[in-house]
């Protein structure tokens, strides 16, 4: 969706760019351009912190989950070696 929307924002710049140059029609589009370009770039460097967060988190949280893991399983491996004689009983 973002694609879609920064594609349309600068397929609009494009249409409004004079062809011949004359500084009047530079004056019409130009305050235009501007916002939308730096609405672009804003919104690029948006996305990117967002992205580097996301990936820091995300990483965090796998560690996190994978060490605490690994910390159970040592724990019912110690509870399984602790009582050898434990058995499943079956319902009647």
């Amino acid at each position: 969706m973002e694609t879609i929307v920064k594609t349309g924002m600068g397929a609009l710049l494009l249409a409004a760019i004079p062809v011949d140059g004359d500084p009047g029609l530079w004056a019409q589009w130009g305050l235009a351009g501007a916002v939308v370009g730096y609405t672009l770039w804003r919104d690029w460097q948006r996305e990117r912190q967002m992205r580097d967060s996301t990936e820091l988190q995300n990483e965090w949280v796998r560690n996190t989950l994978v060490k605490a893991l690994e910390r159970n399983s040592v724990a019912m491996e110690k509870v399984v070696e602790r009582m050898p004689n434990l058995t499943v009983q079956e319902k009647p």
